[in-house]
């Protein structure tokens, strides 16, 4: 056999054996995919394995955890119950897109899709399901990206494959910790509350049997010690807003209760109610306004708690079990439930009898006359 022949086979055998190795390692990192496949394999089957969810979305990262009877909580912010709901939801709904087509494998143009990986701008989803084991190789990574509508349908794509997906189907994924709670503290009957107290005054229910147009207008009446705290229309601020409060009590923000920091009377409005009296202990911060509870059920009362027949309708809690899960607990008012504190207190410019509600606000201008 001739020299150069020899060569040329030699040559030849070692170019097929480096399109071998270079096929075997891709297919072991990117094994075929097909339309209708899951984009996460074995997903919903691994779910018992799942100890912990992080979602990271632009700089911040929601942690979940579950503990031994399946509970879940929201680690990132200071283990506040969550909602397991949509945790299992989460699995649920990402174990079933399925792909639909292929889209570019160039991290260059990741971004068009929302799927570039870290991300600032906050498009881009990066979902991970762990194990219990610390250190341990991850359940599953997923990175989310846009999505489109009619029919439903999200670009994906999995750590370390180059490959990107339009996959059929949704996922909510809330990129927020409070997306993950049940804001709702209190959804109560409008009949529930019975006095209103706040800074030394006390609005009493009307009679019954009041006309129902005046029943904002509750009876007041002032501790002596406040009279020359409270104006006309201050009081009637209150009778405004006051009444209804617990009809709906969300929160904004959530934290362990701090042991360090006083309640402001100004903010700390309490309420009887059928069977209990709430008050929220409140003050006043830089970035809002945060307050605990204090529950106190009355030994002698009827009322039984009742439920709510559909999620937001009103409903009488269990005081003793509310109180258990609101304990050691510390909440941000919503801007607007703050806001009707701030006006009930605050001091009415002269001359303005608008229900406290323009309070710190400039006069209103009276029209132009006609030319």
């Amino acid at each position: 056999m001739k020299r150069n022949t020899v060569i040329l086979l030699v040559a030849g055998a070692a170019l097929m054996t480096g399109v071998a190795v270079m096929l075997v390692n891709r297919n072991e990192r990117n094994d075929v995919r097909m339309a209708g496949q899951p984009l996460v394999p074995d997903l919903e089957p691994k779910a018992a394995e799942v100890a912990a969810v992080e979602v990271q979305r632009g700089n911040a990262t929601v942690r979940l955890e579950h503990d031994e009877r399946g509970n879940w909580s929201v680690a990132s912010s200071d283990g506040h119950p969550a909602r397991g709901e949509l945790v299992r939801a989460l699995l649920v709904s990402l174990a079933a897109l399925r792909l639909e087509e292929p889209m570019t494998s160039k991290p260059a143009k990741y971004a068009e899709l929302g799927l570039a990986w870290p991300d600032e701008s906050g498009r881009a989803r990066f979902v991970r399901f762990l194990p219990g084991t610390p250190g341990a190789k991850p359940v599953a990574e997923v990175v989310l990206g846009d999505e489109r509508f009619s029919p439903d349908a999200v670009f994906a794509r999995i750590p370390g494959d180059d490959r990107t997906w339009r996959t059929r189907g949704r996922v909510q994924v809330p990129a927020e910790a409070m997306g993950w709670m049940d804001t709702s503290i209190l959804v109560l009957p409008a009949d529930e509350t019975q006095r209103a107290m706040l800074a030394g005054l006390t609005l009493q229910r009307p009679a019954t049997g009041t006309d129902p147009a005046l029943a904002r207008a509750w009876p007041h009446e002032v501790a002596p010690e406040e009279k020359d705290h409270w104006t006309p229309e201050q009081i009637t601020s209150a009778q405004t807003g006051m009444p209804s409060f617990l009809e709906r009590l969300d929160f904004e923000g959530v934290r362990k209760a701090r042991t360090d920091a006083a309640a402001d009377p100004a903010w700390s409005p309490s309420f009887e109610l059928k069977a209990a009296t709430v008050t929220l202990n409140g003050r006043k911060e830089a970035d809002g306004t945060w307050f605990t509870i204090t529950v106190t059920p009355k030994p002698d009362a009827k009322e039984q708690p009742t439920r709510a027949k559909n999620p937001g309708d009103p409903y009488v809690p269990s005081w003793a079990d509310f109180a258990k899960r609101t304990a050691g607990w510390e909440y941000k008012l919503p801007g607007w439930k703050a806001e009707t504190l701030r006006r009930t207190r605050a001091t009415p410019e002269p001359g303005r009898a608008d229900l406290g509600i323009g309070a710190g606000m400039p006069p209103i201008q009276p029209p132009p006359k006609p030319q």
